[in-house]
């Protein structure tokens, strides 16, 4: 991959990062951080760590580094875990990152590759695959059109790939599931493939038995579990099954077109038609439960699945694959479960993390030795999630993960034998961690009656406070959850009570709760941030006549809604990347692209024009008596930067007031640093204005020190 390249960078400058720092005990506090800068500039600085691993024989740790000088790309950093010194650092190359990664081996690293668009979206994968050694050596492209190796550029230039599983290689193998480049808006078949570790080579295993699926593959590295969404994103899953008329050591695969045969390194074999081939485990549409599989147990007949049913959110259950039956685990009370936590080999979970409120740990055995030891580490850290998220496979070493709304994330090394914990990093150690204010959770209930849960993060003093309704974006798949957030820490230090409600349509409350909001933008999804805001006034937390509703992408939709559906409420709005016209949404978004995001679009919007005007807030422009301010990147293609215009056009014809900062060359919400920089400065000094006080005026350039 000729823009993809290794490189050593100066020990003096990773060792001021990550060295220097000492061992600490379970019960020894992390360091504070030197200095606190509450500029919006500090605040809003990308973490210097992110997805800290360690490799399986426990001799490095690796982690994503940013890249300061070049926002769209990143690096990927290994350090060895005994001198905390760096071994090697590589960088993405020219507008690259390096999305997610793995140890495939001791010393051996596997990346994907991915581009960023903008600050809302997710990264686009290249389906590149890259590996190389721990100290940066033996750079080989696994996969990808511009590999500099003809063989594999040649191999897979119309194909894109994707790692199967993250445990460790079988015989120097990955397995990688392939798709090719296709303009063909229903998606294409996804083929799994064996590919060596160290050459690229490729072994053609087995192709999927529907459009666009997933694999999930047991201990062995054998691809036995596919998956496909229909119209309506429910999935169905699918099984192997074995024919009695091949060999055992062969697996038979067979998919409407083609049959593989596992294991051969050969040619793919004839197409059967009878005997071994994929069946359907679980189909919703006829079950009305729906299955989503994580990962298989210990015993490999076991599948760790997501279980969706009813008027509930999302379980963790086990399904036996002999017997079929299905062994309910965990269920939250509101709220679908987190992460999925593998064990030290593994091959199995020992917890979950839980997200009713202040996220915690399910543990499956609490006799586990997992458990057992993760709960002792996490009593040292009150009020925090502490967890093990990696381990070396003798079990000796782990990364212990501490995070919580206050605490970005810090990262230990904890020795098993010697049952004590040393700081490696920390994310953003220029937050004090103590200064940092704590997001509340909240439930309240709509005015039918359904309840909504969120967050509220209040300033330093006493209330009433400037209040900020802050709606997430999407609204499908995205939901608010206790985490640490910059954005809210940043308007919070400012003196402004921060809001965050999962509205119905909000995901991470099971697809019925979702399913709540079709059709409903601009009505009962709305009416739930009004009844929110209004609770929030009711409890003494908000002050009247000094609430502005802020939000991106979706968010920018509801709060310029909020200001047409409630002119007397809002004293100001401000959209970032919203849609204005729902009519330009359907028609002109790259969600319609693909048939998938059509059927989106079509469910959760509707067709009828008339109707999707009506809840536009270009329609009601009349009604706004808010100040407006509208953020918006000329190339969004995700909420067209037509929607845009066409809303100042009309809030020019009725003469309304609103300011704007329109940067020509960002997608959908801005990324490099300076021009977030300037996008929370024009917002601060917005909010300010509109609702602010002395509190937030003087806290508006406010740098701190511990």
């Amino acid at each position: 991959m000729k823009t993809i390249h290794g490189l050593r960078l100066l020990a003096a400058v990773l060792l001021s990062l990550a060295c220097g720092q000492p061992t600490l005990a379970q019960n020894t506090p992390a360091p504070a951080a030197p200095s606190f800068d509450m500029s919006v500039q500090g605040m809003l600085r990308r973490p210097d760590f992110s997805d800290v691993q360690i490799s399986p024989d426990g001799q490095y740790f690796a982690a994503l580094v940013p890249n300061d000088d070049k926002p769209y790309e990143n690096m990927l950093a290994v350090f060895n875990t005994q001198t905390r010194q760096p071994v090697d650092v590589m960088r993405s190359g020219r507008t690259l990152i390096f999305n997610k990664y793995f140890w495939a081996a001791g010393d051996r690293v596997v990346t994907s590759i991915g581009m960023r668009r903008g600050g809302f979206d997710q990264p686009v994968l290249t389906g590149e695959l890259l590996a190389f050694n721990a100290d940066g050596s033996q750079i080989v492209d696994l996969f990808g059109a511009r590999s500099r190796n003809a063989a594999v550029r040649s191999a897979s230039f119309n194909d894109q790939a994707f790692p199967i599983t993250t445990e460790p290689a079988i015989n120097r193998n990955i397995l990688v599931a392939v798709r090719a480049f296709s303009a063909d808006r229903a998606g294409v078949y996804t083929e799994a493939r064996l590919v060596n570790i160290d050459g690229g080579t490729e072994t053609n295993l087995v192709i999927s038995p529907g459009r666009n699926a997933s694999f999930i593959a047991d201990h062995r590295g054998k691809p036995r579990i596919a998956y496909t969404y229909d119209e309506g994103f429910r999935n169905t899953l699918w099984q192997y099954s074995e024919s009695g008329a091949h060999p055992k050591n062969n697996l038979l695969l067979r998919t409407p077109d083609t049959a593989y045969i596992f294991g051969h390194t050969s040619q793919p074999t004839a197409n059967y038609s009878s005997n071994g081939s994929w069946r359907v485990l679980n189909n919703p549409a006829t079950s009305h439960i729906m299955l989503e599989p994580i990962g298989f147990d210990r015993s490999n007949n076991g599948l760790y699945v997501k279980v969706e049913y009813g008027k509930r959110p999302a379980a963790i259950a086990l399904y036996d694959l002999v017997t079929h039956k299905l062994k309910l685990l965990y269920q939250g009370k509101f709220a679908d479960p987190g992460q999925m936590l593998p064990t030290a080999d593994g091959k199995d979970y020992y917890a979950v993390i839980t997200q009713d409120g202040e996220k915690s740990l399910f543990y499956f055995d609490p006799n586990s030795p997992e458990a057992q030891m993760n709960q002792a580490a996490a009593a040292k850290f009150p009020g925090q999630l502490a967890y093990f998220s990696s381990f070396s496979l003798d079990g000796k070493r782990a990364i212990l993960t501490v995070v919580s709304d206050r605490n970005p994330g810090s990262y230990f090394l904890f020795d098993f034998a010697a049952r004590n914990a040393a700081m490696l990093v920390t994310a953003e150690p220029w937050i004090d961690v103590s200064k940092m204010r704590p997001m509340q959770p909240i439930t309240l209930n709509a005015r039918d009656g359904l309840p909504l849960h969120g967050f509220l993060t209040l300033p330093a003093g006493k209330g009433p406070y400037p209040l900020i309704v802050l709606p997430h974006g999407g609204p499908i798949d995205v939901s608010d959850t206790w985490t640490f957030d910059a954005e809210t820490q940043l308007f919070a230090g400012r003196g402004y009570a921060v809001l965050r409600v999962n509205y119905r349509g909000s995901g991470g409350s099971g697809m019925w709760f979702q399913g709540l909001g079709y059709k409903q933008w601009g009505l009962s999804m709305q009416d739930d941030l009004t009844d929110a805001t209004r609770w929030a006034i009711a409890q003494g937390y908000a002050e009247p006549g000094r609430i502005c509703i802020y939000g991106g992408s979706y968010g920018g939709y509801a709060a310029l809604e909020g200001a047409v559906r409630e002119p007397d409420l809002y004293k100001c709005a401000i959209g970032y990347d919203g849609t204005y016209d729902l009519r330009v949404q359907v028609a002109d978004s790259d969600t319609e692209k693909s048939d998938a995001g059509d059927m989106y679009l079509r469910n959760a919007l509707g067709q009828d024009q008339d109707d999707l005007l009506r809840r536009s807030p270009i329609a009601g422009v009349a009604q706004i008596k808010a100040d407006i301010l509208l953020l918006h990147g000329g190339e969004d293609l995700r909420t067209p930067y037509k929607s845009f215009k066409e809303f100042t056009r009309a809030l020019d014809h009725a003469d309304k007031h609103y300011d704007t900062l329109v940067e020509s060359h960002e997608g959908h919400g801005f990324y490099p640093p300076k021009h977030r920089q300037e996008a929370y400065e024009k917002m601060l000094e917005f909010l300010d204005r509109n609702i602010g006080g002395p509190t937030a005026t003087s806290n508006a350039t406010a740098k701190a020190s511990p």
